[in-house]
């Protein structure tokens, strides 16, 4: 399948949010997996995926695998799936590496989304996961409403895998400044490109840190627009305060450089710990997040310039017709629950809304309704913020 045959368009005019219909109907893709065995947290196994496209059948050979890190103990569990060759999967980009989202602890299934389709639009160079919603059957029985999400990679994240200076890390403790145990010691940064036994990028990103947290006030202020695309980074730093997503400050995002040329940028992962809820599903309206727990952001925010832009930043976003507007959060958050409305209630016949692990027995409606006062308390806060630069 070609990326622009019209089964492509057909997705977008129907299925993702930002593709360009206002009001697109409840459409969701059909995905099956296919094993022999229990899918295991860790050693992928081998399966087959099934993808469902109207009268068509498509099957694609791999392995999968149960992912997470807190939410690995859900009963409702998120995979990772990798194909043995890249293929435009539910009218996604190319890939071989996929994410299929259980989104058990959302019971809205939209902060992942909203969160990424925001970073994305707010500039060209943003990059965030490109999803859809899709039904998931294993071995042939229903397992709920899920969201397939590119993995971010060098596909996705666009890094030229040949340059010598690309790399990506994942969730690296780049901005911690505490005592931190990695999940995985042999890979204390988790770098994911390029593989370490190729090249081994340990040196330059602990001298990144190095450079933030030992780096004199004069030297910093001076270099380091040449470390980092500050643009990128007060975009990020922006959708961390609105979101009020505080386990992104120092987690919850990967970390990489497209080329040689290119500073480091930062793309936005797992956004269930936001817009009204903590990771753990407990209520949180109104306490705001403490960006500068981030090292990197603590030094900025000492510099005038980094708050002046900062602030200039936020005006434009809440320009009239701008991303950030009370209204156009609000358009987004109706048209995803129309959207999503017809297709939740099979997922909670199947994992139902008083279930385990939950604080209460909300339903979608009043979940979402959580998002919409959310908005209308945070960003009054945020622009007040904005108003002190």
């Amino acid at each position: 399948m070609d990326k622009t045959t019209p089964l492509v368009w057909t997705v977008c005019m129907l299925v993702l949010v930002g593709c360009g219909a206002e009001h697109p109907p409840a459409v969701a893709g059909e995905l099956r997996i296919q094993v022999a065995s229990e899918i295991p947290i860790t050693d992928p196994i081998t399966m087959t995926l099934y993808e469902v496209e109207g009268d068509a059948t498509l099957p694609h050979p791999g392995r999968v695998q149960r992912r997470g890190g807190f939410s690995i103990s859900f009963p409702k569990h998120s995979y990772e799936i990798d194909l043995d060759e890249d293929i435009p999967l539910g009218g996604l980009p190319d890939d071989d590496d996929w994410i299929l989202n259980a989104n058990y602890i959302d019971k809205t299934f939209m902060r992942h989304v909203l969160a990424y389709d925001l970073f994305r639009e707010m500039h060209p160079d943003n990059r965030a996961a490109h999803y859809r919603f899709v039904n998931l059957y294993l071995n042939d029985e229903y397992n709920g409403l899920y969201v397939l999400m590119e993995k971010l990679d060098k596909s996705s994240l666009r890094v030229k895998g040949k340059d010598p200076e690309s790399v990506i890390f994942k969730e690296p403790p780049v901005f911690i400044t505490d005592p931190f145990t990695p999940q995985n010691p042999e890979n204390y940064y988790q770098q994911t490109h390029p593989k370490r036994k190729d090249r081994d990028k340990s040196e330059f990103i602990a001298g990144v840190k190095t450079f933030i947290e030992t780096t004199d006030d004069a030297v910093f202020a001076a270099r380091v627009g040449q470390v980092f695309d500050i643009r990128n980074i007060i975009d990020w730093h922006l959708l961390l305060l609105l979101l009020n997503n505080s386990d992104g400050v120092r987690k919850n995002f990967y970390l990489y450089k497209v080329d040689a040329r290119t500073p480091l940028r930062i793309a936005p992962w797992d956004y269930d710990h936001a817009m009204g809820r903590d990771g753990d599903n407990e209520l949180n309206m109104i306490r705001p997040l403490d960006p500068t727990r981030a090292s990197l952001i603590r030094r900025l925010m000492a510099l005038p310039t980094y708050r002046q832009a900062l602030a200039q930043r936020w005006r434009q976003l809440n320009a009239p017709g701008g991303l950030f507007t009370p209204d156009a959060l609000e358009g987004r958050v109706n048209q995803l629950q129309r959207q999503l409305l017809p297709l939740v209630g099979r997922n909670f016949e199947r994992w139902p809304t008083d279930g385990p692990r939950y604080y209460d027995a909300n339903s979608f409606e009043q979940e979402v309704d959580i998002i919409r006062q959310f908005f209308k308390l945070r960003h009054p806060q945020v622009a007040a913020q904005m108003e002190g630069f």
